[in-house]
Order: structure tokens, then sequence, then C-alpha cells
């Protein structure tokens, strides 16, 4: 018979549970940061290509993601859902399923782009530098939704087995990296109009074999490449996948539809500067969308874990503690941004100051986004199958309708305005209904005290903004960097718990520990 004593050892507690979202979080974040190397690409590629030919690449970028969002069929979504409760040898033919399913969806997609290229080239305005060739660039182009894909669910299969740190290299360092140096030496060497789009797909296969190559190290890769696309589990996770497919495009569209409606409403060099100009202000914003996006990769897959051990209050532990350090970091993160875009801004031809006030607004939205923690993954592991696409529906109504409204008033500024209310519509939606049906809500008497500390920091920051436009380049990002050093050693030191800093590992030893 066992004593307290001994079982204790085993028995998860609150600081365990939180360990495990900032440990994962971190790796995440680390991924997510990819966007922060991306945006040092797109000064490059604006240079070299000009702000035209950028703009088309962000274009056709954008149709692809939105397409990936089709052509895995929801099945980075299924692969978190089905893999932690998977018994035995079942992960292998749900991690084999959902690749060879996206795969084959995405090829022939691809086909039939390749296909269709001269009527759907009527659809896009470009530069006529670039129009006589766009037909052909489509073409090229297509071929980077299956490799783009594999990625994408690749590596969702091995956050699915919680292991959140080695997708980062697929992403980062060989992916964008190989994409930077292609890129710039594809336009260095006068490939103008093919250059980057060439650039992308070579560096998509790479990051595609090396997914395939993680997935080999996670899984048994014989039985993966043999799992069957009939039976049971393929049933059962391809009515899953189109289920909450629907979602996954909304949320797709609420990040590229801008960049897709301003190259569409605006006519040749135009629309594809206008896109460009868009594109910029969002990478540089998504840079703090990593803080959400990174305890959402976490918390999706831990929330199935949980659910489907019935540890309501551990899942309510990890959920508010998510959404603490989501808020409490985005809070200051969003505050720098915005304090160094026109230094950022300052690095490409001057036309790009037109996404200042953008880079501003999609901020702001990040920041309020960020309030509602990881809701919407919670509400896709647990809630009913129609929730995420209603949810979505409901922001696309509000992005839609003020981006046909505001867009031809206001450009890229009111584009701005349109994705942040749309984005924001979805998140609190996703945020009441966790309170209603699961009884979970993330704000505490443990928020007041991190949340006062990073809105002292982060006001100090904005407090800098106005006499910042007299500085010249790079003291705004000096300060920007700085301040947001300062703003996290505080919120760690004054704002965060003990439990709470003891969660973020090397980096919970900037807390005095307890007398």
């Amino acid at each position: 018979m066992s004593t307290p004593t001994d079982t204790e050892p085993d028995k998860p507690t609150a600081e365990n549970h939180r360990a495990r979202v900032a440990g994962g979080a971190g790796f995440a974040f680390l991924g997510r940061l990819g966007a922060l190397i991306e945006a040092v690409s797109v000064i490059a590629f604006t240079w070299v290509y000009g702000a035209a030919t950028f703009g088309l690449f962000a274009v056709l970028w954008s149709y692809v993601k939105v397409s990936t969002a089709i052509s895995d069929a929801a099945m980075t979504t299924a692969l978190q859902r089905f893999v932690p409760k998977a018994q035995g040898d079942d992960a292998n033919l749900v991690a084999g399923y959902a690749i060879k399913l996206s795969f084959l969806i995405s090829t022939g997609i691809a086909l039939l782009i390749c296909l269709t290229a001269p009527l759907v080239s009527n659809f896009i305005n470009a530069a006529d530098a670039d129009a006589d060739q766009l037909t052909t660039v489509i073409r090229l182009y297509a071929w980077v939704l299956p490799f783009w894909t594999m990625v994408e669910v690749a590596t969702a299969a091995i956050r699915a087995r919680r292991t959140f740190g080695p997708e980062i290299r697929v992403r980062i360092f060989y992916e964008q990296g190989l994409r930077l140096v292609a890129a710039m030496a594809l336009g260095l060497a006068g490939y103008l109009t093919y250059g980057l789009f060439l650039a992308h797909l070579l560096s998509v296969i790479l990051a595609a074999l090396l997914a395939l190559r993680l997935v080999a190290k996670h899984y048994d890769i014989n039985a993966v490449f043999k799992a069957p696309l009939s039976g049971p589990i393929a049933r059962e996770m391809r009515g899953y996948g189109f289920s909450v497919m629907p979602a996954n495009i909304i949320k797709k569209l609420f990040s590229e539809f801008p960049v897709m409606f301003l190259n569409f409403m605006l006519p040749g060099a135009a629309g594809a500067a206008a896109g460009g100009y868009y594109a910029v202000a969002r990478k540089i914003a998504s840079a703090l969308q990593a803080v959400r996006m990174t305890f959402e990769y976490v918390m999706a897959p831990l929330a199935a874990e949980k659910d489907g051990h019935g540890d309501h209050k551990a899942l309510h532990d990890m959920y508010a503690f998510a959404t603490r350090l989501s808020l409490c970091l985005a809070l200051p993160f969003g505050a720098a941004l915005v304090l160094a875009r026109h230094d950022v801004l300052a690095t490409m031809d001057p036309e790009f100051q037109a996404a200042a006030a953008a880079i501003a607004i999609l901020c702001l939205g990040r920041v309020l986004e960020a309030a509602t923690g990881p809701s919407s993954a919670i509400i896709e592991m647990l809630g009913h199958r129609l929730l995420p696409p209603l949810n979505g529906l409901a922001g696309l109504a509000v992005l839609l309708g003020l981006g046909i409204w505001l867009i031809p008033l206001h450009g890229v500024t009111g584009a701005a305005i349109a994705a942040a209310a749309g984005l924001n519509t979805t998140a609190l939606l996703a945020l009441i209904e966790g309170q209603l049906l699961f009884r979970l809500w993330p704000y505490d008497s443990h928020m007041a005290r991190p949340l006062i500390t990073s809105l002292i920091t982060s006001g100090l920051m904005l407090a800098l903004i106005s006499p910042s436009s007299l500085w010249p380049a790079p003291y705004g990002i000096l300060a920007a960097i700085v301040g947001l050093a300062l703003a996290v050693i505080i919120l760690i030191r004054f704002g965060l718990t003990h439990e709470d800093a003891e969660a973020l590992g090397k980096l919970g030893k900037l807390k005095k520990k307890k007398p």
C-alpha cells in the first residue's frame, strides 16, 4: 500500500503543468520568430526586386497560403487531436494518412493551376515588367503548394508528439535562410522577375524533405508510408478534418485577404505595390503574433491530452498561465514594434512609409487578440466542430464588410482596420465560448500584478513615440530593443509570481528566490 509520500513525486502539480506550457512555448516561440528573419528578407527583397515585383510575390504567396488551408484538409489540426489519444501503432497510421492525403490534394490543385494559369493571371495585377511573364510565373510558383503543404503537415505531426523544437531548423535555418540567399543571388544575377519565385520553390522543396526526415525520427516511417487511405481511422480523420477545414480557411483569409483584395482593387503596378505595402506592415506585426500563436501551438495537443484524462483543473491552470504570459508579453512587444516602425521602414524605399499607420493598427489588434489567450485552440480541441467555422465566419463578415467600405477610402490603412476588427471578433467569441461551455476562464487574481507591470512599461515606451520622430535612425530601433528587454526583465522580476517565473526555466532565474 502506497503512502502519500510515495506517490507525491509522481503527482503532477500546477508548476509541472506550467513548465510544460512554458517549455514548449519557448521552442515554439523561436519557431515563430522566423517572422523576424522573414522581415529582414522583406527589406532585402524590396531593395533588389522593387516594390511592384515584391508586391506580386506577396500576392501569389498569399494565394498559396490560402490554398494550403484547402489542400491540407485540416490535417494539421486533426493531428493535434488524434495523435495524443492514439493507442499503440495508430499514431503512425494517423500521421501517414494526414501526410499522404494532403500531398495528393495539393498536387492536384497545383496541376489545375498550371492548366488554368492564363485565366488565373487575368485576376492578378502586376507591373508592366512582370505582366508579360505572369502566366509562366504562376505555373512555376504553383508547385510551391504541394511542398509547403508537406512542410505544414509534417511539422504538425512533430508538434502532435508534444515536441516543439525540431521544426525551428526546418522553418528558419533552411527554408527561410535558403530562400533569402537564393533570392539575393538570383536577383543580383539579373533574374528580376523569376528569381524571387524560383528561390522560394527551391527552399520549400528542401524544407519538405527535411520535415519528412524529422517525421522519420518521431514515427515509424515505414508504417507512415504504408498507412492506408481508407479504414476507420482515415474515415474519422477525414470527417473531422473536413468539418474544421472551413475554420482553417477563414483563419488564412484573415491574414491574406487584405493583400489579395488590395491587389484586385487597384490596377497594374499600383495593385501590386499596395499588396506589398500591406505585406510589409503585416510581416512586422506578425512578430507580435508569434506570442499568441506560440501558446496556441502548445495548448492544442496539451488540451486534447488533459481533456482525454479528464483533468479539468490542470487544463484551467495551463490556460490561465498561457493567457497571462501571452498578454503580458504582447503589450511591451507591441509597444516596441510601434516605436521601431519608422526606422524599419526607413531601410526601404520611401513609398513604404505608407505602411506606418497600418503597422500601429495591426500591432494594436494583435495585442487585443493576445488578451484572449489560446482560447481558439481550446475551442478547436474541445468544442463542437461547428464552433470554429461559425466564429471564423463572424470575424470574416466583419473583415469583408469593413474592407469593402474602408479599402477604397483609406487603402492600406483601411485594410489594417478591417483585419484587426475581424481577428478580434473571432478571438472574443472563442473566449466567451470557453467560459460558457467548458467553465474555462483565464482571468483571475494572478493576472493583476503582471498586467499592471506590463501596462506601465509599455506606456513608457509609447511615450517615446512622439520625440522619436526627431531621432535619426537607428535610435528608434535601439530604444525599442532596450525597452523590450527591460520590460521583460521587470515583468519577470516584479510582475510574475515565483511559481510562474519558475516555470520559465533559466529565464525565471531573473526572479529573486523566496526568502
